[in-house]
Protein backbone atom coordinates (compact mmCIF):
# COMPACT_ATOMS: atom_id res chain seq x y z
CA UNK A 1 0.00 0.00 0.00
CA UNK A 2 1.14 3.47 -1.19
CA UNK A 3 0.59 6.50 1.35
CA UNK A 4 1.26 10.34 0.40
CA UNK A 5 2.71 12.58 2.65
CA UNK A 6 4.40 16.07 2.70
CA UNK A 7 7.38 17.64 3.58
CA UNK A 8 7.73 19.93 6.05
CA UNK A 9 10.06 22.14 8.03
CA UNK A 10 11.07 21.68 11.81
CA UNK A 11 12.89 24.49 13.51
CA UNK A 12 16.51 24.36 10.90
CA UNK A 13 15.15 20.56 9.46
CA UNK A 14 13.16 19.22 6.71
CA UNK A 15 10.69 17.00 8.06
CA UNK A 16 8.35 14.21 7.13
CA UNK A 17 5.01 12.69 8.58
CA UNK A 18 5.84 9.07 8.64
CA UNK A 19 1.91 7.77 8.29
CA UNK A 20 0.33 4.04 8.22
CA UNK A 21 2.37 0.91 8.19
CA UNK A 22 5.36 2.85 7.97
CA UNK A 23 5.16 4.39 11.75
CA UNK A 24 8.19 3.96 13.93
CA UNK A 25 8.32 4.21 17.57
CA UNK A 26 8.69 7.35 19.15
CA UNK A 27 12.45 8.03 19.48
CA UNK A 28 13.87 5.22 17.99
CA UNK A 29 17.10 5.96 15.99
CA UNK A 30 17.57 5.75 12.72
CA UNK A 31 20.36 5.93 9.89
CA UNK A 32 19.90 7.59 6.82
CA UNK A 33 20.76 6.99 3.31
CA UNK A 34 19.82 7.66 -0.62
CA UNK A 35 19.56 5.09 -2.76
CA UNK A 36 19.11 6.76 -6.43
CA UNK A 37 16.16 8.62 -5.97
CA UNK A 38 14.72 6.83 -2.86
CA UNK A 39 15.81 8.31 0.93
CA UNK A 40 15.73 4.98 2.88
CA UNK A 41 15.54 5.11 7.22
CA UNK A 42 16.87 1.93 8.55
CA UNK A 43 16.70 1.54 12.86
CA UNK A 44 19.93 1.57 14.49
CA UNK A 45 20.44 -1.71 16.40
CA UNK A 46 21.60 -1.06 19.87
CA UNK A 47 23.50 -3.90 21.38
CA UNK A 48 22.12 -5.63 24.08
CA UNK A 49 23.02 -4.57 28.12
CA UNK A 50 24.80 -8.10 28.58
CA UNK A 51 26.87 -7.05 25.63
CA UNK A 52 27.85 -3.83 26.98
CA UNK A 53 28.55 -5.20 30.13
CA UNK A 54 31.17 -7.13 29.55
CA UNK A 55 33.18 -4.94 27.60
CA UNK A 56 36.63 -4.71 29.86
CA UNK A 57 35.80 -7.82 31.66
CA UNK A 58 38.82 -9.60 29.76
CA UNK A 59 42.25 -8.93 31.27
CA UNK A 60 44.68 -10.98 29.83
CA UNK A 61 47.18 -10.41 27.10
CA UNK A 62 45.96 -11.57 23.61
CA UNK A 63 48.62 -13.46 21.74
CA UNK A 64 50.02 -11.98 18.94
CA UNK A 65 50.58 -13.52 15.28
CA UNK A 66 53.74 -12.70 13.69
CA UNK A 67 53.89 -13.09 10.62
CA UNK A 68 56.95 -15.32 8.91
CA UNK A 69 57.76 -12.68 6.06
CA UNK A 70 57.65 -8.73 6.48
CA UNK A 71 54.23 -7.41 4.59
CA UNK A 72 54.06 -4.96 1.45
CA UNK A 73 51.93 -2.56 2.75
CA UNK A 74 51.09 -1.56 -1.63
CA UNK A 75 49.86 -5.17 -2.14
Amino acid sequence: MNEETIVFRSGNSMAVRLIGQCRLPRGMRVRERREGRSIVLEPIEEWPKSFLDSLGAWNEDLPRIQPSSPRDPFK
